[in-house]
């Protein structure tokens, strides 16, 4: 048994005497809600294997029970995926074929469309999920005999957000909800909930966290009951764009999975790429189409990072990433989806109102802002319930751009030295040389003050501090 990986689970490959190998997952307490995290993934897997053949490796055994087994721990023993990794392999393709395979996966993730379920939340076994948390139903026209109804059904979601910190011992909505209104509207009364009552300042907080405008905790719920009154309008008509679908939560390079051949002892991915396993469908729940279909990150366009190469370089590599990004959308999208308005921004505001005291009050006025500049779409010849003075646009405006400024130092760090979000540093780097390497550049950046002011506040809103050694508070800062 050979550890493999651990992040918000901890991963074995298990090698046996026949020869075969398997897969053993142990989920961490970041990742999800016990019990439920770990029934609804296998109920999701083995539903997307029995209706849609979908290339999921098979599980097989599991508990979602710490008492219930010898193991003492929830586990999951599945089959080894196969295929390699495309992560593994993408510094050796082309982009040409990278192209090419934005149309396989895309048309691939399409399938999961074919499933037309009648409710939001998670994918569970009905003797998982107590009656009074379980949907009535579960596939339109699906007949009240069929094998599906009997064993599967929609519960709580399993989405970590809603389980994370005290929100796992908190009374609030979780699902199964019968509208998208219900969905997002139950979202921003769980912020309010734990904000009103936990909303205090954290290590895992946006480093944009300690810039001026961020808010208190009475502004924030005041944030969050405008966006309430918004909810139905955000909301599209039509049914097929916000209709009940599943949707891949977590579709990065590391989860999808090709075919490969051996060639002289090296295994390299075979061309034209095919898809062999997608994996990793932890968290996966049923949402609201406009808001769950979304490009995976390989293809996305805003996840391209700024000031790599030249400017030829990176207007060619941007254009590509243009066009992979339109073969991806156009080969899993519908046409209602395609075709909506203003969707770009009605999905931003409901992403970032799942975050806003994590992330501060800035990108959320921002994110309202926008949807107020694109109200002509969402509802023509209507007023917006929200406006804006000019005093009230200069200042988030000026908000805005001190934020996006530091967004870039950030940006630049996160670069410069490999940090995942929020300065996260993977396991097998020696930590306390990129400590250093980061408090001499702090220094570096602290030196270039133009005056003992400046000196002295740069150190302060510095985005990554360490906690362990640095006792210094920020203090609350004001836009001049």
């Amino acid at each position: 048994m050979v550890k493999i990986n651990e992040s918000l689970n901890r991963v074995f490959l298990l090698r046996f005497d026949t020869g075969r190998e398997a897969i053993a997952r142990f989920p961490t307490s970041l990742a999800g809600p016990p019990h439920f995290a770990t029934a609804s993934e296998v109920a999701t897997i083995d539903f997307l294997r029995r209706r849609l053949a979908f290339p999921i490796p098979r599980v097989l055994a599991w508990s979602s029970r710490v008492d219930s087994t010898d193991v003492g721990a929830e586990f999951m023993l599945m089959e080894k995926a196969s295929g390699s990794p495309l992560a593994d392999a993408l510094g050796d393709i082309s982009r040409r074929e990278r192209g090419k395979f934005a149309r396989t996966l895309g048309q691939c993730e399409r399938q999961l469309l074919q499933l037309d379920f009648t409710h939001y939340g998670s994918l569970y076994y009905k003797r998982d999920v107590p009656a009074r948390l379980r949907a009535p139903t579960l596939l339109e026209g699906l007949p009240p005999d069929d094998e599906l109804n009997s064993m599967f059904c929609i519960g709580p979601t399993a989405r970590r957000d809603f389980w994370e910190a005290e929100r796992m011992t908190m009374d609030i909505d979780r699902g199964p909800w019968q509208t998208a209104e219900d969905y997002m509207t139950a979202v921003a009364r769980r912020e309010q909930e734990w904000i009103s009552h936990f909303g205090t300042a954290h290590i895992l907080d946006d480093p944009n966290r300690v810039l001026p405008g961020q808010g208190t905790r009475d502004d924030h719920i005041e944030w969050l009951s405008t966006y309430t009154i918004l909810v139905p309008i955000l909301v599209p008509p039509d049914r097929e764009q916000k209709r009940p679908v599943m949707w891949h939560p977590d579709l990065h390079a590391g989860n999808i999975f090709v075919t490969h051949s051996n060639i002289q002892g090296k295994i390299t991915p075979t061309i034209p790429l095919a898809l062999s396993s997608i994996i990793d469908w932890q968290g996966t729940c049923v949402g609201p189409a406009f808001l769950q279909l979304k490009v995976p990150p390989m293809y996305r366009m805003d996840d391209v990072p700024p000031g790599l190469q030249s400017e030829k370089a990176e207007a060619e590599d941007q254009y590509k990433r243009q066009i992979h990004h339109k073969y991806y959308e156009v080969s899993a999208f519908p046409l209602p989806i395609l075709n909506m308005k203003a969707r770009e921004e009605r999905v931003h505001l409901e992403d970032i109102a799942q975050v806003t005291w994590k992330y501060g009050l800035t990108p959320c006025r921002m994110a309202m802002f926008r949807v107020f500049g694109r109200w002509e779409d969402l509802v023509p010849g209507t007023t917006c319930p929200v406006q804006y003075s000019e005093e009230e646009r200069e200042v988030l405006e000026a908000y805005h751009a001190v934020r996006i400024r530091y967004q870039e130092l950030v940006g630049g760090l996160d670069i410069e030295f490999d940090l995942g979000e929020f300065g996260h540093v993977e396991s097998d780097r020696d930590f306390e040389k990129v400590r250093a390497a980061v408090e001499q550049k702090k220094l570096e950046h602290v030196a270039q003050g133009k005056d003992d002011e400046e000196k002295t506040l740069l150190p302060l809103v510095w985005p990554y501090r360490d906690t362990l050694r640095d006792s210094e508070v920020i203090p609350p800062l004001k836009l001049s």
